[in-house]
């Protein structure tokens, strides 16, 4: 294997780079470098607090309900306004509707394979039914019932059950591909999780306004991961490898948020999915439980009430932290067999960045 040129020199900076070092198939060096994040605090210094909201939801194509649920969260709270009960109702729906045509996208658009497969490319049109039934959830109007069977459908047709059947059509194809990685990708043997109990230390965090922390967050000397592998851990089965764990925790979001939505909402469950917090006046933060994992938002506000900062924290920054979740799984990955960049393409995939990523692969010859 030739060694290509550094990868900082070629890199997208909207991407998220991979660089791995093999030698005798195993990864003696792993290297992720950050993706640029959006300056939200540039982009709305000086705009009305309400208008973040829709601001944030027309900058990102993904995820963009929870990112103006999590903004709506964080703006209340700085005002110092309590939503109403039908207000996070609506903000809840809307997370679990979001959970299930984001997770539908990712497994039909970014599973590494031919994308122009006949199979993937018949999926077209339920993918399509799924986004626009989300898209419409955060309506005043919206119906969580109708939401529910139009989620329901399209993951169907695409091969997700609604119950504990077993997967069929894409959902199967993807599972029996990556069983067959279960050696080579194997289950971690230590995890750590984001949960709302440190909803404080990073408040506390993202008080401070420090880059490093915005574009690499840990806690302390803790790098821990967030999304649907830390919601589903006690359910899964080590034995079936990483990326069977990994698919089979999006199959039980799927049924978990379908479920949500066919149920009366309940404080209890909207407290598990979004929380909120402020230190000062014109200060607020909010934390919602988006699909990728738990999103965070936080505002200053003037005394006219307009925003003089802003910043935003995803789940991408905590999994593809360059000591987190996602470069453990690389260094503990075996490349001795078959093809190395496929192999941590399927695991970029299962771990399901916000941001492509630019992957570099070389031997180390060093002795």
């Amino acid at each position: 294997m030739t060694t290509p040129a550094p990868l900082a020199a070629t890199l997208d900076p909207a991407s998220i780079g991979v660089e791995i070092k093999l030698r005798a198939g195993a990864a003696r060096a792993v290297r992720i470098s950050p993706r640029r994040r959006i300056d939200a605090g540039r982009l709305f210094r000086g705009q009305p607090a309400q208008s973040a909201p829709m601001a944030v939801a027309s900058i990102f194509t993904l995820c963009a309900a929870s990112q103006r649920v999590a903004a709506e969260a964080a703006v209340a709270a700085a005002e110092g306004r309590s939503a109403s009960l039908a207000t996070r109702a609506r903000w809840l729906r809307a997370l679990h509707a979001e959970r299930i045509a984001e997770h539908l996208r990712a497994c039909v658009l970014d599973a590494p394979g031919d994308k122009a497969d006949p199979q993937r490319r018949a999926l077209g049109g339920a993918l399509r039914a799924a986004l626009g039934a989300a898209r419409g959830a955060l309506a005043e109007g919206a119906e969580a019932a109708k939401l529910s069977l139009a989620l329901a459908a399209a993951a169907a047709e695409i091969g997700a059950p609604d119950t504990g059947e077993a997967p069929r059509g894409w959902f199967a194809h993807l599972l029996a591909h990556v069983a067959g990685l279960a050696e080579v990708a194997p289950f971690p043997q230590g995890v750590d999780f984001l949960a709302f109990a440190d909803a404080g230390e990073i408040h506390r965090a993202m008080r401070e306004r420090r880059p490093e922390f915005l574009a690499r967050p840990s806690l302390g000397d803790r790098c821990v991961e967030t999304g649907p592998f830390a919601r589903h851990f006690g359910n899964l089965r080590a034995q079936n490898g990483l990326l069977v764990a990994r698919l089979r925790a999006l199959l039980l979001d799927f049924a978990q948020s379908l479920d949500a939505l066919r149920q009366a909402t309940t404080e209890e469950e909207i407290a598990r999915r979004i929380t909120t917090r402020s230190e000062a006046p014109g200060e607020g933060f909010a934390m919602v439980d988006s699909p990728r994992g738990f999103l965070c938002h936080r505002v200053e506000l003037d005394a006219a009430g307009t925003i003089s900062a802003y910043d935003i924290l995803a789940p991408t920054e905590w999994n593809f932290h360059p000591s987190g979740a996602f470069a453990k799984a690389l260094g503990g990955a075996h490349y001795g067999a078959g093809d190395p960049q496929a192999l941590v393409a399927w695991l970029a995939f299962a771990f399901d960045p916000c941001a492509p990523c630019a992957i570099q692969i070389s031997e180390d010859h060093h002795a």
